[in-house]
């Protein structure tokens, strides 16, 4: 799912989100789920991922989840998996690393 359609599930308002860079950096992101995280924009436990959600009236807006409420809104993937298994593949093989793929697909 989407940032913006894990906000829906997990009931978070869009005016009670902080505002955020139009496109972060890893420094930015690492600086809301380092050594100090920000609370999770759900539920208030320590942030371990963080992202934007960019609106049209309030502008790229801050949105930070734990591991429980990332887990339970788990992202979409933005490649179509028959590019990305060729990748995860050959890593696999490079590090010997056994790789099962389960798709519906």
């Amino acid at each position: 799912m989407t940032r913006d359609e894990a906000r829906l599930f997990l009931h978070v308002e869009l005016d009670d989100l902080e505002p955020g860079p139009a496109a972060p950096t890893l420094e930015q992101i690492l600086a809301r789920t380092g050594i100090h995280p920000r609370p999770c924009s759900a539920c208030g436990q320590p942030a371990r991922t963080s992202g934007v959600i960019w609106h049209a009236q309030l502008g790229p807006r801050w949105f930070d989840r734990c591991r429980v409420c990332f887990l339970e809104t788990p992202p979409q993937i933005q490649v179509p998996l028959d590019q990305v298994l060729p990748h995860l593949r050959k890593v696999a093989a490079e590090i010997g690393a056994p790789l099962t793929v389960l798709s519906e697909s």
